[in-house]
């Protein structure tokens, strides 16, 4: 009726506010509603349908906010077929879909005994356990530990016919070590006379680890909740649909597959909220793509239902939620944040409001006495709470600690020994004197606070009295004066550590979008204490590519582009504030260098900027309509080129020079093209074509087509122009239409590329322009993401696509891969290739140098299994399906030789290599067949294949050389190990330790021993100084059953490192090789299986990696004392192998694919400072570290 009254179409009403036309009409059908951010929009409309006074706009706000919490009209009787954010329990087994093939394994193996279930977080355990295995189970029991652990499993010994489930079992990690130990013991006491099932989210595998029989049942009778095949996701879609008799759009069930990643094991919980949302939008029996849209989809429906909530609160009720949900998260260190559930006696009365609004939208759940969370998936999915959590994490991490020692102390009957001291104390109580914080404590927090207080006033003044009846006065302010010296160095010591580990993990997070100030970081919390957390950050920097960042001093939107050879790079501001010019040397493109004065002329905005072939003029363009041109002949002193060129009757939104740079062609708002001659300065056109302003424009290399991307906001086209003739230009064909408007083009020889509204870049052969024919499928990333830029390397061999979604891909557009993604903190304005880097702009104002190549050797077809160095030298030979030597100095890899694959019958590389002592020999094992593939790499560009060494009747597992070359290993899976003449390639024999598979073979340093690693947690030992009679020396049993998957000793032979299936590592003294000594404890704390060991040059430093993706470092200086230096976790990858160049400069790491680390931090250090561009700003430093005043990591200058 609004709409009626007005005398509006759809169409038109589109074109006046910018809403898409489908968008638009769902809003007036009342298929969907605008969201939170389409408010202003929204508002447009109202105005352009005559609601323009105040009151009225405010009662139309006010009535979506009503609508909003309202419902999508459904069945009457019907229940939510979905949970949203919340777990399925056993009551609603019958709407559980999509894990019956988990669900009848988990039932196969619960047995007498425990049985772990382990998944990461949001893959739906606990709606397996509780929906799958409860609902199948006669008896059972669900336990979750809780504050108090003990008290959940009391009473259940000796249940005859019972099963026990324990959910969350994680929640026993965030506790007290102690209550730890005596659940695991209780727990596993009963699993000796019941079936114990424990659900446990993967990212705590290590803590469990520590824990022997834990240990024991994650190695033996374990089972991994992993992501949805696409027929359990489309059950989870279909199935609870199917049984609430609503139809579900074929669309949408595609659209939601392809935009969940099938590697996403902790997408569930989102997608089952997204669902809820669909349904909650939907009206009569059908869910289609406009209400999947309007619950703002996979990635936006949590934020929007939490958002909508907030956004109904008042300040008050706001202040409160932000203090409940802080209450309500348990913020991790080694380990991610998790929700923690919390008795409703730990909140004040004044929650109650604010929490019922949560829980009704099912963001909070409660019983009879707590509340938590429902899915840890919150978390990470709604921007406000993670910006409220990354606030203050210092200051959340006290005031949890605090939280659980006061309620520890009231359960241990107020016992003095629980209260807080020295340093503890002081924390404490430096964080509650801020107003602030002290709001924040509840009566029990503050009564411990004051009596840990009272106590500490006590015991000073007993120490007064000491003091006073055994010193004089003088000795006695002597002595107070070092006690409280003391007292303040210790609480100095913790607030410094408790600083840096929170610097270290603000860096690490920003590690994702923004590199280059998460270098700087990490140097910062390093610097203020060198903590594991700062030293790992620092090392975790050095396996990514470089970048270099250049800060607009404004920090406004800008339009950026680099001159043709490199040297130059122009960046216009993009804002009313500023619109001025500037310029940067990049001589040297890790330290641009500021030149010139500011280039001053347009009156607004500047949106597009362009360098002539020869770099020596610059084009500018923007809202003023206006195009500048400026002589940069002399960088330092940029002059105006005559008068602004005139002609476009709106913003000018793109521009590109001639390739021999006579013709300058200018596309604007109105949908105009005008070509300005340089030489005649003539202004040609306006020649129009398709609907939409000319957004982006490209001229084929060769000048005669000119290709210009258009658009309105709900389509677009390619309009390719011949140019051949400038003034008489005219289309070379009819214009190619496009699904949404287009933003980039860009070309290489006769393909052209052309980005848009729809997230899909797509590649036409225009040898004919006036047919030009597509080439491939279109590039898609992420679905619904804008393509804001493209550009292609000077061989055409990559493209760069910069979207809105933060991000620059690198693609091999002949295979049509993803190479790399470039993060940003917003989103990708420009991409631009040059010999040396890649360029890229951000919508925050700061441009940033890539430095390729990057320190990391991509995978082709097969995972990267395995690395070595050549002896003296920085070349490394990968296998993974076929062998490849790189030259890796300054961690920058370039091919050395050409791939080298299996001859024929082998099939390919398994994984295994090993380079002769003197360099010259590379062997490889196949996969098939069982072969040692051998080349000659005297001349690694011209390999030469010498033969193949057979024998094994299994699998290489491994393959060596002797020190001095005259021998060469292989360990194979027939349980034997294999030894040929290296140089004849003869037979000697063959070794076998009688215990099963050999995983690994290695020579001590002497040549005289050779070590076999085996399962059953054994390693062989045989004197091989005689290798035609190679004697027994014996076998170490590291742990009984724990199979040894790596082991490596040190340079100088004295101590072996072994590695255990269970993450266990042992240093053992090998002065006796027939019997060594375990040196110190063994060394645990890396999650998953010991693939990979190696001790650098100086024996100092041992590199551990785990097929759970762990890189640790141990400082083994005193092998009896190990020292741990670094924790690096790797989401998603498999250490497998590890190698240190022979300078220790390098260390190389092999799993998916190959990453070369500094393990340096001085050298780390200095290369920061070098190379990470402008330095951190002032206001950086108070929002990312608190506490400490502005001390940039690089000083005022470079390192």
């Amino acid at each position: 009726m609004l709409r009626n009254s007005a005398r509006k179409t759809i169409r038109e009403l589109g074109k006046a506010v910018g809403v898409p036309y489908g968008t638009l009409g769902g809003w007036f059908r009342g298929a969907n509603l605008p969201l939170a951010s389409q408010a202003s929009q929204f508002e447009k409309v109202l105005v352009t349908c005559g609601v323009t006074d105040a009151e009225g706009l405010d009662r139309w706000v006010q009535a979506l906010l009503r609508v909003r919490r309202l419902p999508g009209r459904r069945p009457a009787d019907q229940m939510a077929p979905y949970r949203g954010l919340e777990s399925f329990q056993p009551e609603h087994a019958e709407w559980f879909f999509g894990r019956d093939d988990l669900t009848r394994r988990l039932l196969d193996r619960v047995d007498a005994g425990l049985t772990m279930v382990v998944g990461p977080s949001g893959s739906g355990k606990s709606s397996v356990l509780r929906a799958g295995l409860i609902a199948a189970l006669p008896e059972w029991v669900l336990v979750t530990p809780g504050a108090y652990p003990l008290q959940a499993l009391s009473g259940l010994m000796g249940e005859p016919g019972l099963t026990v489930i324990v959910d969350q079992f994680e929640e026993i990690f965030t506790g007290t070590t102690e209550d730890a130990h005596e659940f695991v013991d209780a727990l596993c006491g009963l699993a000796e006379t019941m079936p114990v099932v424990v659900g446990m989210r993967a990212d705590f595998y290590a803590h469990a680890l520590r824990y022997p029989k834990l240990a024991e049942a994650l190695q033996h009778n374990q089972i991994v909740v992993g992501p949805m095949g696409e027929a359990e996701l489309r059950q989870a879609i279909e199935g609870p649909a199917r049984r609430a008799r609503l139809d579900v759009d074929g669309g949408l069930v595609e659209l939601i597959i392809r935009e969940i990643s099938p590697h996403e094991a902790g997408a569930l919980p989102l997608l089952s909220h997204t669902l809820l949302c669909t349904w909650e939008n939907s009206h009569g029996r059908t869910m289609t793509v406009d209400h999947y849209r309007a619950s703002g989809g996979l990635q936006g429906a949590v934020a929007h239902t939490a958002e909508s909530v907030y956004s109904e609160l008042t300040e008050a009720q706001r202040d409160l939620a932000r203090r409940l949900f802080l209450r309500l998260t348990h913020i991790g260190t080694d380990i991610a944040d998790t929700r923690r559930r919390v008795e409703r006696s730990e909140l004040a009365d004044e929650f109650g409001p604010v929490l019922d609004r949560f829980v009704e939208r099912r963001l909070l759940t409660v019983d009879a006495t707590t509340v938590q969370i429902s899915h840890e998936a919150l978390l990470l999915a709604w921007p406000r709470l993670r910006s409220w959590i990354d606030a203050d994490r210092v200051g959340l991490r006290v005031h949890r600690q605090l939280t659980q020692a006061a309620q520890s102390w009231q359960a241990g009957e107020r016992d003095p020994g629980g209260l807080y001291r020295g340093g503890r104390l002081e924390a404490a109580r430096e964080w509650a004197r801020e107003p602030a914080h002290q709001a924040e404590l509840n009566p029990l927090e503050l009564e411990f606070l004051d009596t840990s207080e009272q106590q500490h006033r006590q015991r000073t003044r007993r120490l007064y009295r000491l003091l006073a009846a055994f010193a004089a006065l003088t000795v006695l302010a002597g002595g107070l004066a070092a006690y409280s010296q003391l007292q303040r160095a210790e609480a100095d010591r913790a607030r410094d550590v408790a600083i840096s580990q929170n610097v270290a993990m603000t860096a690490s997070r920003l590690r994702d979008t923004d590199p280059a100030l998460a270098a700087q970081l990490a140097l910062a919390a390093y610097r203020i204490s060198p903590t594991i957390e700062a030293r790992s950050g620092i090392m975790e920097l050095t396996s990514s590519i470089e970048v270099t960042r250049v800060v607009r001093p404004t920090r406004v939107l800008q339009a950026v582009t680099v001159s043709p050879s490199g040297r130059l790079l122009a960046a216009a501001g993009a804002a009313e504030a500023d619109s001025t010019i500037l310029l940067w040397d990049l001589t040297n493109p890790r330290r641009p260098v500021r030149i010139g004065a500011p280039m001053i002329g347009h009156s607004s905005a500047v949106y597009a900027v362009a360098f002539s072939p020869d770099g020596r003029v610059l084009a500018t363009g923007g809202e003023d309509r206006s195009v500048r041109l400026w002589d940069l002949s002399d960088p330092a002193h940029p002059v105006p080129l005559g008068a602004p060129l005139t002609g476009p009757a709106e913003t000018v939104y793109a521009l590109d020079f001639s390739p021999d740079g006579r013709m300058l062609a200018i596309g604007s708002g109105e949908g105009a093209l005008h070509l300005w001659d340089l030489r005649s300065t003539t202004m040609r056109g306006p020649f129009t074509g398709p609907d939409g302003a000319v957004n982006a424009l490209a001229f084929r290399p060769d000048g005669q087509v000119l290709a210009a991307g258009n658009g309105t906001e709900t389509a677009g086209s390619l309009q390719l122009w011949d140019v051949g003739d400038p003034a008489r230009a005219r289309p070379a064909g009819p214009a190619l239409a496009l699904p949404s408007r287009v933003n980039a083009v860009a070309y290489h020889s006769k393909l052209v590329a052309v980005g848009g509204n729809d997230g899909a870049v797509r590649l036409w052969d225009t040898t004919d322009p006036a047919e030009p024919q597509p080439v491939g499928k279109p590039l898609v990333a992420t679905v619904s993401v804008w393509i804001n830029v493209l550009g292609f390397s000077s061989d055409g061999r990559l493209l760069g696509v910069g979207s809105a979604d933060n991000t620059a891909r690198i693609w091999d557009v002949a295979t049509a891969q993803v190479v790399t993604s470039l993060p940003h903190p917003e989103p990708v304005t420009a991409v631009a290739f040059r010999d040396r880097f890649v360029a890229t702009n951000g919508a925050d104002g700061v441009a940033r140098l890539w430095h390729v190549p990057e320190p990391v050797i991509a995978r082709t077809d097969h995972p990267i299994d395995n690395v070595v160095f050549r002896r003296g030298e920085h070349v490394l030979a990968a296998a993974g399906g076929d062998i490849r030597l790189w030259n890796v100095r300054d961690r920058r890899p370039t091919p050395v030789s050409p791939v080298l694959t299996a001859p024929a019958p082998y099939d390919r590389i398994g994984g295994t290599v090993a380079v002769s002592p003197d360099g010259r020999t590379l062997a490889g094992g196949t996969r098939l067949g069982n072969a040692v593939v051998l080349w000659d790499i005297g001349d690694p560009r011209h390999p030469v294949r010498r033969g193949s060494l057979t024998g094994p009747a299994a699998l290489v597992e491994s393959v060596t050389f002797s020190p001095d070359g005259r021998l060469l290993a292989a360990g194979s899976r027939d349980g034997s190990v294999h030894i040929w003449d290296a140089r004849t390639t003869q037979p000697i024999g063959k070794v076998s330790p009688e215990a099963g598979n050999v995983f690994v073979v290695a020579f001590s340093p002497d040549g005289r021993t050779l070590a076999a690693a085996t399962q059953g947690g054994t390693v062989a030992f045989w004197d091989i100084a005689d290798p035609l009679r190679p004697a027994s020396l014996g076998k170490l049993v590291t742990s009984p059953g724990d199979d040894v998957r790596s082991l490596a000793f040190n340079q100088r032979g004295t101590v072996l490192a072994t590695g255990n299936a269970s993450g266990t590592v042992r240093l053992w003294d090998m002065t006796e090789p027939r019997e060594p000594r375990l040196l110190g404890e063994p060394l645990t704390g890396p999650g998953g299986r010991i693939f990979a060991l190696a001790f650098d040059p100086t024996d100092t430093t041992l590199a551990v990696g785990t097929g759970a993706g762990q890189l640790w470092l141990w400082n083994v200086a005193d092998p009896e004392s190990p020292e741990t230096d670094v924790i690096i976790n790797s989401a998603g990858e498999s250490y497998t192998e590890l190698a240190f160049s022979f300078d220790g400069t390098v260390l190389a790491s092999a799993g998916r694919d190959v990453r070369l680390w500094d393990v340096d931090p001085a050298r780390v250090s200095s290369r920061i400072c070098t190379e990470t561009g402008d330095l951190i700003t002032e206001a950086e430093w108070r929002q990312h570290v608190r506490g400490v005043p502005f001390r940039p990591p690089c000083g005022s200058g470079r390192a």
